[in-house]
């Protein structure tokens, strides 16, 4: 009796040692107020990284739960900074706002003990991106507010250029699209044929036709040196589908056609779905609604058949430029309906289904899956479930 009378505790301490073990596998930040952070970093000589965040942020919380609690990402920042998490919205974060001009979300500040921002970089990034971010502001000579200042003092050095592109792009668009102009006016082709050129068109080429695009095209045997295959393959395929939806704004339909059919050769799945992916938009831009169903038809039966984010996708699209056509509205529903089937706890597959039943004014099952949708919208952020919540009103007051 002894014994089984522990169990409760035992159980207890093993649940509290479980969660400790869970916390502690993310990046640790500070209770205390902004000042206090300063005050550690002060002692310890480290940055502050400053989390600037909203409640709302959808990219804000998939960094939570994909990057934060990678090892990597968790052991470094631990180690090397005193972190501050702060909501943009309430409390001091209305003033840090402010004072550091932080306008969009996620923001990642770098701040030394006096409050100085040393690095600033944000958005949604991958692991490997945001490892690179926190290196640099560890790197004297390599963090934003450096580069800033050698370029305001005439350097126009590649290697500058292309570090202070890279870092523009997440915090600084305006200064980011000048540097970027200066860097692609400045570098000659030749070198382009190096590790510095391949990252600089890996990075900044953004369709065949460009400067850069145009070089990789013609030389991509040279770029075997410093890229690997499915890499320089990858640039490639993103440039083909950049300059094909150039293509579908500016009209230039024959082109298009050539192109499509080059690609269409290209028997693996990413390139076949990509060729799906340009014909429906070509036919939904140029209000073809026979040439839409044709491919949607085919695509759903085939390559979406168990792709419900395809499925979902598309019907998103098609309802966004059906113009009220009967036919293209019918077949997104049909597609966002399959996508709900194959993937009912997904919010958007339900908010897809409950548009695509309000633009055939199919209120009852319209309303089942917009309150689905609501119920999942519980699981994001209170702008996701201000969205839902409408959805739902407006299927309610259909006749």
């Amino acid at each position: 009796m002894s014994v089984f009378k522990h169990v409760p505790v035992m159980l207890l301490l093993i649940s509290s040692i479980t969660l400790s073990a869970q916390e502690n596998n993310t990046i640790q930040f500070t209770n205390g107020t902004f000042n206090e952070a300063l005050q550690a970093a002060a002692k310890s000589g480290k940055l502050v990284f400053v989390d600037c965040y909203t409640s709302w942020c959808a990219p804000c919380k998939w960094m939570e739960k994909n990057v934060f609690v990678n090892d990597t990402i968790h052991q470094y920042f631990n180690k090397q900074f005193i972190n501050f998490k702060v909501d943009m919205e309430k409390g001091e974060g209305v003033s840090l706002r402010e004072r550091y001009k932080v306008t969009s979300f996620p923001t990642y500040l770098f701040v030394d003990a006096k409050g100085n921002q040393v690095h600033r970089t944000g958005s949604r990034m991958s692991v490997l991106d945001f490892i690179t971010e926190a290196k640099r502001a560890n790197e004297p000579g390599n963090t934003l507010a450096d580069m800033e200042k050698k370029f305001n003092n005439g350097d126009r050095s590649l290697k500058l250029l292309t570090d202070y592109a890279i870092v523009l792009q997440r915090v600084n668009g305006g200064q980011f699209d000048k540097v970027r102009s200066e860097l692609i006016s400045k570098v000659k082709e030749e070198e382009l044929n190096t590790a510095l050129g391949w990252t600089i068109i890996k990075t900044f080429a953004r369709d065949e036709e460009d400067k850069l695009g145009a070089y990789l095209i013609r030389h991509r045997q040279q770029f075997t040196a410093f890229a690997d295959e499915a890499g320089i393959q990858a640039k490639l395929n993103q440039l083909a589908s950049a300059t094909m939806y150039g293509l579908i704004r500016q009209k230039r339909n024959r082109e298009f056609f050539d192109k499509l059919t080059l690609m269409l050769r290209d028997t693996s799945y990413a390139a076949q779905r990509n060729a799906v992916m340009l014909q429906l938009e070509y036919y939904l831009t140029n209000k073809n609604a026979e040439g839409f169903l044709a491919v949607a038809r085919t695509a759903q039966a085939g390559a979406f058949r168990n792709n419900p984010a395809d499925l979902s996708f598309v019907a998103r699209r098609a309802g966004y430029q059906a113009n009220g056509d009967t036919a293209v509205l019918k077949q997104a529903y049909e597609m966002a309906r399959l996508a709900a089937i194959l993937e009912p706890e997904e919010y958007s597959n339900q908010g897809t289904l409950a548009e695509s039943c309000y633009a055939l004014g199919l209120k009852e099952e319209g309303l089942k899956a917009a309150r689905k949708a609501r119920l999942l919208a519980d699981l994001e952020t209170s702008k996701i479930q201000k969205i839902a919540q409408a959805l739902v009103d407006k299927l309610e007051k259909l006749n």
